[in-house]
């Protein structure tokens, strides 16, 4: 089945790791990238004149896997500014 378009406009993180031995991918998502990302799709959307059209953030992350399969992970609205 078809996917119907709202008009959504979808800003996404994107993180690569290794591996997840220290932290895992989706929390090196901090306050103070959200607020950069935020401020980033604010400035699009004013210098597109896109102002009122819904959007959303969403992260994606990618585990490389030194020794198994690699893993992507999508988190549909990460977060609400």
């Amino acid at each position: 089945m078809a996917d119907k378009s709202d008009g959504t406009i979808v800003f996404v993180e994107v993180k690569a790791r290794a591996d997840e031995k220290f932290t895992e991918a989706e929390d090196v998502v901090t306050s103070a990238k959200k607020s950069r990302l935020v401020r980033a799709a604010k400035y699009f959307l004013a210098t597109n004149n896109i102002d009122g059209r819904p959007c959303r953030f969403d992260v994606v992350t990618i585990i490389l896997g030194e020794k198994g399969k690699e893993q992507i992970r999508h988190y549909k609205n990460a977060f609400i500014p």
